[in-house]
């Protein structure tokens, strides 16, 4: 993982979104450190989402830049996506074993032990799925099994977000809200 000491592990500075002349997202700057939770709030579902996915390095923003640990998104994608978890709205809506496939990609991509990466998602989806719906835990489980220092929830309600900070102190957790 790099992460400077003391910096940042989130970055988002001006980053705004055009489609067909139409700004769908308004410049936004924050920064986020390690155990540190911000709720970013968007006139529409739409917009939360586009915002989501700039700051967890899934789409490009139109203008403005997204660091995440010492890496910019821009030229250093695939570092930038090993540091960031990122959950869909609706979670990971898939059988138990495309959940365990799922995992395995993942082990691959970040070059991790298979079988330890699926435990550790394994009890993450345990710890969380009495507080929320399945879809959403196995989407928390996967975003967090391959270590990562940051994550983003896409139109997360409040106490979902709360339930995921209480489960992890040390993570940067950003969460992207309707008004």
């Amino acid at each position: 993982m790099s992460v400077s000491p003391g910096a940042a592990v989130l970055r988002v500075a001006a980053a705004r979104f055009v489609s067909d002349g139409q700004e769908l997202v308004a410049p936004f700057t924050l920064a986020l450190g390690a155990g540190e939770r911000v709720a970013l709030t968007q006139p529409d579902e739409r917009s939360a989402a586009i915002a989501a996915r700039i700051a967890a390095a899934i789409v490009k923003p139109s203008s403005g830049s997204v660091i995440v640990g010492d890496f910019d998104t821009r030229l250093q994608p695939a570092q930038a996506k090993r540091l960031i978890g990122f959950v869909p709205a609706h979670g990971f809506c898939a059988t138990v074993r495309a959940f365990e496939r799922e995992i395995g990609f993942r082990a691959d991509v970040w070059g991790t032990d298979r079988r330890a990466m699926q435990r550790e998602a394994d009890a993450l989806y345990a710890a969380l799925q009495a507080g929320v719906p399945e879809a959403w835990a196995r989407g928390v489980a996967l975003a967090l099994a391959p270590g990562v220092a940051a994550m983003v929830l896409e139109n997360a309600p409040a106490e979902w977000f709360e339930l995921v900070g209480a489960q992890h102190p040390a993570l940067a957790l950003l969460a992207t809200r309707a008004a």
